[in-house]
């Protein structure tokens, strides 16, 4: 095998924090057999994140100034074919050994796929669907079938984020495909990291009383989050739970209708932090809440899931969330319930929440259930298994979680543990 570092180009819509962590990682860990190159098709996301792009990633923006939702405005399809094309001709002029295509559904994607198969290039990609999200009927059944079959036909290999993902590729073509893991993940170093300091500042910044107990929600307020399921829930058992509150994390535009949701009565007992920019800060509010919740009506992934097992909370999410079917243990470290069922989510926050002890051992099974996923799942081991197929990079050894997930919740913070 050629010794010489082999060039890996992952091809993206838009930079975002897991993405842009998950680059870093690649690059710090496999920099001595991989040359990273991170291709932008857009500058921004659809959040308004503003973190600088790190050099170490050596990013390549080919859409300077341009939004990743205007790719569905106007002749957005045109502009996506032909910025394809200067993909392509820097591809090639910079000798690319091997590309990870994130996303198929647009036509410079696409183009991009058929490029490296007429090349023979190896190609992965990296979808975040999973199988619960696959709705269409009828003739937009039909013609994704043919085209997202074409694309598995196409591609070397497929880099799901779980086996939700994995089980939803399996239906175009991909089983028996070359199938290796590489999920989003948040920095977990740094929310291992958050101390009592921290933790004190951020509970007098948001006005959290550290005798209160919290239901915790992250995310854009937006329509598929579900986020009035949570907020009728929460109504209905805040009789019975007199010492818990609501603890909402995020921005959107659901925002003013959802406040005018909560009950009079209810008000004072729900916080609304806005949206959060700063990664340190998200990490002490996560530390802050007991319980976390994801009532989405669906989720290709969720990072905000790995987020909350990391801070050793217990996790309550609906069914068809990706990063649940990995995370969230019934009965270990949480519950599972249907989307959009404010009866059966009202009961299992009650569940939850019946007693210290409860909360203590769901606490306890996020981390070991933490653990046993990032072991199993890693992205750069995904990556490594990848290019190892290609025959560019040996095959790697088993994955030593690093830094180590904590063995039990001493590393973050129990209700009242102060």
């Amino acid at each position: 095998m050629n010794t010489a570092r082999k060039k890996l180009a992952i091809v993206a819509s838009a930079p975002s924090p897991y993405r842009v962590h998950q680059h870093q990682r690649i690059a710090r860990e496999l920099g001595g057999e991989v040359e990273l190159w991170s291709v932008f098709l857009h500058e921004h996301n659809w959040q308004p994140w503003t973190a600088p792009l790190p050099p170490e990633i050596r990013p390549v923006v080919f859409g300077k100034g341009e939004s990743a939702v205007s790719r569905n405005r106007g002749l957005g399809w045109l502009r996506q074919w032909r910025k394809a094309g200067q993909v392509i001709r820097w591809l090639r002029e910079h000798q690319v050994d091997a590309v990870i295509t994130a996303g198929y559904n647009d036509l410079g994607l696409m183009r991009l796929i058929a490029w490296c198969k007429r090349t023979g290039t190896p190609n992965y990609i990296f979808g975040d669907s999973n199988i619960y999200g696959d709705r269409a009927r009828g003739w937009r059944r039909r013609l994704k079938r043919r085209y997202v079959g074409w694309v598995v036909r196409s591609v070397s290999g497929l880099l799901p984020c779980g086996e939700y993902g994995r089980q939803y590729l399996e239906q175009y073509g991909g089983r028996g495909k070359p199938t290796f893991y590489m999920p989003h993940e948040p920095d977990y170093a740094r929310i291992f990291a958050v101390t009592p300091e921290g933790r004190s500042a951020t509970q007098a910044k948001f006005q959290l009383d550290a005798d209160r107990r919290y239901f915790l929600f992250s995310g854009r307020l937006a329509a598929v989050k579900r986020i009035d399921t949570l907020i009728d829930a929460f109504a209905r058992i805040a009789e019975e739970r007199p010492e818990w509150d609501l603890l909402i994390i995020g921005g959107g535009p659901l925002e003013a209708e959802l406040k005018a949701r909560v009950p009079g009565p209810l008000q004072r007992r729900v916080v609304w932090t806005g949206f959060i920019n700063d990664g340190d800060e998200l990490a002490r509010l996560y530390s802050c809440g007991d319980v976390f919740v994801l009532p989405s009506s669906y989720e290709p992934w969720a990072v905000v899931v790995c987020e909350a097992a990391a801070a050793g909370l217990p996790i309550v999410a609906s069914r068809v969330v990706g990063a649940a079917g990995e995370l969230c243990r019934e009965g270990v470290n949480g519950r599972l319930f249907t989307p959009g069922d404010v009866t059966e989510l009202a009961d299992v926050l009650l569940d939850v929440s019946s007693s210290d002890e409860r909360l203590a051992a769901l606490s306890r099974g996020s981390l070991v259930v933490l653990d046993a996923w990032r072991r199993r799942g890693d992205p750069v081991q995904g990556v490594r298994l990848a290019l190892a197929h290609a025959g560019l990079l040996p095959p790697p050894p088993p994955v030593v979680p690093d830094p180590p997930t904590p063995q039990s919740p001493r590393g973050v913070y129990l209700p009242n543990s102060g």
